[in-house]
């Protein structure tokens, strides 16, 4: 169904449970453990793991996953626009090095693996979110 959702005093989003349980699933996945994120973005965040596990790169994501599902908007205020992480189409990893409008300190090699599985890094945004990756498309398809 339609995305469909009351905000909340706090800035979160309150979803309607129809679409969560629809959309929304944990499962577990390499290098994080369990993640809840949106049942299409599983598989591509998989794989985009198990190569990173694949090439012995697991090390290069080590502070912290800032998670995918995250019900709200970018920024507070009227005209806020909505968070990919509503949708769990977005995942924040190496947080602590990473932060929103800082110099990004990720790996590339860790970048031009997500951006190969569909995945648009932030850091490449005119003002840099460097944790963050959204699912964007299939891999193969532009």
């Amino acid at each position: 169904g339609e995305f469909a959702a009351t905000p909340l005093p706090d800035g979160t989003l309150d979803v309607d449970p129809n679409w969560r349980a629809a959309h929304i699933a944990t499962r577990p996945v390499p290098i994080f453990g369990e993640v809840t994120c949106n049942k299409a973005l599983i598989p591509q965040l998989r794989s985009v793991l198990d190569e990173i596990v694949e090439r012995g790169l697991e090390h290069l994501v080590t502070s912290g996953f800032g998670g995918c599902y995250s019900p709200r908007a970018i920024l507070s205020g009227p005209g806020a626009r909505l968070s990919h992480h509503a949708y769990g189409i977005a995942v924040d990893l190496n947080v602590a090095e990473n932060g929103y409008g800082r110099q990004p300190r990720l790996d590339q090699r860790i970048v031009e693996i997500f951006e190969e599985q569909g995945f648009t890094w932030g850091g490449r945004w005119l003002v840099p979110d460097g944790m963050h990756f959204e699912w964007s498309r299939f891999p193969g398809t532009d």
